[in-house]
């Protein structure tokens, strides 16, 4: 039996109808044919302070020192089975948006298990000329270190408007789409069990 599966699309993009925002929801289209539940958050929509490092104090707490919107995404990410963050290519590195949410989710991570433990994630990357695999290696590092489990084929990167390997006939976004719920059907079950 085939088990609902919750997929969360991070766009760390200013613009909501850009070109992140337009591949993260490509992904998230192919999940939906294949019968997940999708839903996509807008970073620039949220009140995310940066975070101010409570951890060096050793003060860290959950669900975080700082009251904005952050509270009520730890309440979503409980919910979901996988997350694919998306961010554009600031000067090879992610938006700022997305950095602040990487840092913020510090507060989950101080959990046992932390809220990420057996989240299967993927991610999303673009950029006007180059850059896209530095940015994917920065949502990619922290959210394995915070417990999340990494899809097989787990990017799509654009370089100029162009999907990397589609000039091969390689869908990455419908790849992407029906990997993250193949693995997420494998280890809902464990969820949290990993920590």
């Amino acid at each position: 039996m085939v088990k609902e599966i919750f997929i969360l699309g991070v766009n760390g993009s200013a613009r909501k109808d850009g070109n992140t925002a337009k591949l993260l929801k490509k992904v998230l289209d192919y999940a939906k044919k294949e019968g997940a539940k999708t839903e996509i958050m807008h970073l620039i929509d949220k009140d995310i302070k940066p975070c101010i490092s409570c951890l060096a104090e050793e003060n860290c707490k959950y669900p975080c020192n700082i009251k904005d919107d952050m509270q009520g995404i730890f309440e979503l990410l409980k919910k979901v089975d996988c997350l694919i963050l998306g961010s554009p290519t600031y000067w090879y590195a992610v938006s700022g948006l997305m950095k602040n949410f990487i840092d913020r989710l510090t507060a989950q991570d101080i959990l046992e298990p932390p809220i990420l433990d057996g989240k299967v994630a993927g991610f999303v990357s673009t950029a006007y000329l180059d850059g896209s695999a530095q940015v994917i290696a920065q949502m990619f590092l922290p959210l394995s270190s915070m417990g999340a489990i990494i899809v097989p084929h787990s990017d799509v990167l654009s370089n100029n408007g162009k999907v990397w390997r589609a000039e091969f006939g390689i869908n990455v976004e419908k790849r992407l789409a029906k990997n993250l719920i193949t693995l997420a059907e494998l280890v809902k079950d464990k969820q949290g069990e990993w920590f």
